[in-house]
This record gives C-alpha cells, sequence and structure tokens, in this order.
C-alpha cells in the first residue's frame, strides 16, 4: 500500500510539473501552430482524418495579413448530369487526337474531342502530348488515364492506343475551334467523319479578347463534366502540385497561409501584342515593377506571398521584390532532387497554382487567364483582379469582368 502511495504521489508531482511547462509555454507564445497541425495529424484526430492522413492546414489564425483578402465562396453546384450519357455498344470508326500546348489548353481539347466521339458514335483513342521541343509524352505521363476512362463511361467508348492498321493511313484532319458545340459537330464533322470512318482533329485557338464577351456563352454539358470532373492529374503528378502548394502556405507565417499568383513571364513583354496598346487605347501587359506598384497601390502589403509563373529568375523582379520580398517563381521553391523529374511538368505546376491561389492577378491577357478563370470559378476562388480594367486604388474595381459579370463560360456549367 505504501509503494502505491508513493507511486501515486510521484504521478501527481509529474503531472502538476506538465501542467506547469504548458502554462510557461502558452505565456511565451511557444506553440507554432505548424507544431500543432503536426501532433494532430500524427495522432489522426483532425477532422475525423483517418490517422495518417495530413490534413490541409488551416494557417489563417491571428491578425489578417493586410491586404483585401476575402473568403473563397461557397462550392457551386454542377449543372451536368446523367442525361448526357448515350449508346455506343457498337462504336464504329475512330477519333485521333494530340494535345499541344500547356496544360491550360489541354481542357478544351479533350473536351471537344469527347463530343465528337460521343456524336458521332466512335471510339476516342487517348492521345499523346507534345512536349516542349517536340518531345512527346504519354496521357497517362500527366493525367489520371483509370479516372478519365472511368468518369465517361456510358458517355463514349475509349481505347488506349491507336489501332495498328491507322498508323500507316493518312487519316482526313478537321481543324476546330477550341469551343464546339453539338450543331457544330452534325454540321461540320459528322459528314466528314462517315465519308471517312475515321478522324483526325486538330485544335486552333483564336488570340483572347476578355473585354468583349458579352453574356454567358452556352457549353455542351459533356464539355463541363470533362473540363471540371473527368480531368485530373496523376498521382505523382498530384502529389508534387499539392507539395509546392502547400510549400508557398507555410514559407512565410505573417502571410497566414495566404498568397498571390501573377501570371507574368519575361518574354511576354517582347511579343508584338505587348509592345503596342489595345484597340481601346489600354494596357494589356504590365512589367514586373508595374504589378508591385499594382498590388501595393490596392491594399496588399510587404509581407504578402507572391508566386510568378515566371521561368526561372529575371532581373526586372529586384524591383518587384524590394517592394515584395517574399516573392518566388516555381524554381526557388522545388528540391532538387525533384527538380529534373519534374522539369518538364512547369506549365502544369504553374496552372494548378494559379488556379488554386487565394488570388490571381493576371499580367497579360491570354488563354491562361481564361483557362485559370474557368477552373477558378469551379473551385469557387474567384478572388482576380486585373490591373488591365480600372484605375481607381479600389480592389473591387478591379475584379475581372468575368466574374463580376458572370460572363464566363464555366458559369454555364454550375447551377
Amino acid at each position: 500500500m505504501a509503494n502505491l502511495d508513493i507511486r501515486q504521489l510521484v504521478a501527481g508531482i509529474l503531472t502538476f510539473s506538465m501542467f506547469m511547462m504548458l502554462g510557461n509555454m502558452i505565456k511565451k507564445d511557444h506553440f507554432d501552430p505548424a507544431f500543432v497541425d503536426e501532433i494532430r495529424y500524427n495522432n489522426g484526430v483532425q477532422s475525423g482524418s483517418a490517422p495518417g492522413v495530413m490534413p490541409e492546414r488551416n494557417l489563417l489564425t491571428g491578425p489578417s495579413p493586410m491586404g483585401p483578402w476575402k473568403n473563397s465562396v461557397e462550392t457551386v453546384k454542377s449543372c451536368w448530369n446523367k442525361s448526357m450519357q448515350g449508346s455506343w455498344n457498337q462504336p464504329k470508326g475512330y477519333i485521333i487526337f494530340s494535345l499541344t500546348g500547356g496544360a491550360h489548353l489541354h481542357f478544351s481539347q479533350i473536351a471537344s474531342a469527347v463530343l465528337i466521339a460521343k456524336q458521332v458514335k466512335a471510339t476516342l483513342v487517348l492521345p499523346d502530348i507534345s512536349g516542349n521541343k517536340g518531345a512527346k509524352r504519354d496521357f497517362g505521363d500527366v493525367y489520371d488515364i483509370n479516372k478519365f476512362i472511368l468518369k465517361l463511361n456510358g458517355t463514349v467508348n475509349i481505347a488506349s492506343r491507336q489501332p495498328p492498321e491507322l498508323s500507316d493511313r493518312k487519316l482526313p484532319i478537321a481543324r476546330i475551334p477550341s469551343v464546339i458545340s453539338e450543331a457544330y459537330v452534325i454540321e461540320n464533322i459528322e459528314p466528314l467523319f462517315k465519308s471517312n470512318g475515321n478522324l483526325k482533329i486538330e485544335t486552333y485557338f483564336s488570340t483572347p479578347n476578355m473585354k468583349k464577351v458579352e453574356g454567358v456563352k452556352y457549353v455542351n454539358p459533356v464539355s463541363c463534366m470533362v473540363v471540371f470532373e473527368a480531368l485530373q492529374l496523376q498521382a505523382g503528378l498530384q502529389e508534387f502540385a499539392n507539395s509546392v502548394l502547400e510549400k508557398l502556405k507555410t514559407l512565410n507565417r505573417e502571410s497566414h497561409g495566404r498568397f498571390i499568383a501573377v501570371d507574368w513571364r519575361a518574354e511576354m513583354l517582347r511579343t508584338k501584342r505587348c509592345q503596342g496598346s489595345t484597340a481601346n487605347g489600354m494596357k494589356s501587359c504590365f512589367s514586373a515593377p508595374e504589378i508591385g506598384r499594382f498590388l501595393n497601390k490596392i491594399g496588399f502589403g510587404k509581407n504578402t506571398t507572391i508566386y510568378l509563373t515566371q521561368e526561372g529568375w529575371h532581373n526586372s523582379l529586384d524591383a518587384l521584390t524590394n517592394t515584395f520580398p517574399n516573392t518566388y517563381t516555381k524554381e526557388s521553391l522545388i528540391p532538387s532532387d525533384k527538380a529534373t523529374k519534374f522539369s518538364d511538368f512547369t506549365d502544369v505546376i504553374d496552372f494548378y497554382v494559379s488556379s488554386r491561389s487565394d488570388v490571381f492577378v493576371p499580367a497579360f491577357s491570354r488563354l491562361f487567364y481564361d483557362s485559370v478563370v474557368g477552373q477558378r470559378i469551379a473551385l469557387g476562388k474567384i478572388q482576380i483582379y486585373d490591373p488591365a480594367q480600372a484605375t481607381s486604388s479600389d480592389a473591387d474595381d478591379y475584379t475581372s469582368f468575368y466574374i463580376s459579370r458572370k460572363n464566363h463560360w464555366a458559369y454555364s456549367c454550375f447551377c
């Protein structure tokens, strides 16, 4: 009995000491929110998370960082449904295509190909992907094949490879715009397919004109489902993209997990489109110092974290970092051991991060902007500021016309 009393006494002293130490830690602000998250992760107790599954960290604690930050809107509800499914029990012929350009252009190419294959009742062959300097990648190097096929089950028949008998044949080619409808397919594609039995399609992209889009374009539900549900990154690339995103959230404690993605590339300033003014005399391209002054003008503070789509560092970025020292390119965020492995996927990382940042700012009016906005609408991340739109100091005056007027095609995909 004496031994038991001694053990209880020792346990009581240790417990008391532990609470004294805990009190001192709280007084001295020794608790790091990230450290608390790590404890919760190791014990698997965050919001019902399974043990060993790292929850998304919420670093938005304490005073908000300086700037016109806003919370994301509620998750939007998709309008597409099973009524878009059709019968392809006996598909005839094949639709063949390749993905070209950056990741932001892949969505519309795949959506068009699926719509065509469904309409003409053909088998869709998974495309290859044209990379930098003419290099070819497999579809599965970037996108999750199994999820893609599963989501399209009942909508279109899919083949992983082109049939050998078509390899040596010169197939007719149909050049199509980046956005098509069922009516377009019936009028322009179906007759060509029926007369040939197989068809290769190529998508062309016109120069974007962001300021003249009026009303909401109707988008076929098949295209909506492909763009916002069926096309997902393959697991390894998805994990890597998420790691870059998470690193941006934790680099700067004073930003409380929030950051801005800016689509800015030095080479864009040398293009013909950026050398002159637009038809209405307004600027459509902005230098790095101009972006810095813009962000400062609408209220973002010095401690704001900024991600740039620029490849590597450029000397003109020095002026930007004088105002916003927490400015990064992807090269500064990627560990050296992964830099080589993922060097061919920088466009994917730019698109992924820009679509999921707290704020997006386009320094140029280009198709990347259009595609990013679509993804952000689907994710409820509609805080997008276009420096070409106003001259005031009120951030809301610079809200993208796509958002303020709800005239982006993605709005027709959601209820």
